[in-house]
């Protein structure tokens, strides 16, 4: 969560679609993001002058809320609320919190792509015993099954 509050100005790359992070313990990184995520961003950041009273200074933090005649940087207690209501919305009354909608990420990412060096890079992991835990093979392996056995009573079926 720490990437999204001490997110600035100059970390969004929208030529690239890439945001630079600052991960734990100081690492710097690059993630890449959809287009359309891209293009929220820049909705934002049309509104986010005039509503959040931000500055446009390159060193100016991306995600605001209003303070008197100011503006301050969201606090990670303020995101997680934010990410919970925004979801709850979404997700039928079911709220989510940010560490689990960073999985759900993960885990989409990874069935989409099959890449843990994708994963990896992405999430910000230096382990490959981390990843894993986005890629889930038991399931693949359940959903397998349960269809050579479906396969195997059609075909038993069929013989009768």
């Amino acid at each position: 969560m720490n990437e999204l509050s001490n997110l600035r100005l100059r970390d969004l790359d929208f030529e690239e679609k890439q945001i630079h992070v600052l991960r734990k313990g100081g690492k710097k990184d690059v993630v890449a993001v959809s287009p359309p995520s891209m293009q929220d961003i820049k909705d934002y950041l049309a509104v986010r002058t005039e509503r959040y009273r931000g500055s446009n200074d390159d060193t100016s933090y991306v995600f605001l809320t209003r303070v008197n005649d100011g503006s301050i940087p969201l606090s990670n207690r303020a995101i997680e609320a934010l990410v919970k209501k925004y979801t709850k919305a979404f997700k039928s009354n079911k709220s989510m919190s940010p560490h689990k909608l960073r999985h759900t990420y993960g885990t989409n990412l990874m069935e989409q792509s099959g890449d843990i060096h994708l994963l990896m890079t992405q999430l910000g992991h230096t382990s490959t015993t981390t990843a894993t835990l986005y890629t889930n093979p038991e399931q693949g392996k359940a959903k397998k099954a349960a269809k050579l056995l479906g396969e195997r009573r059609t075909n038993y079926l069929e013989k009768d």
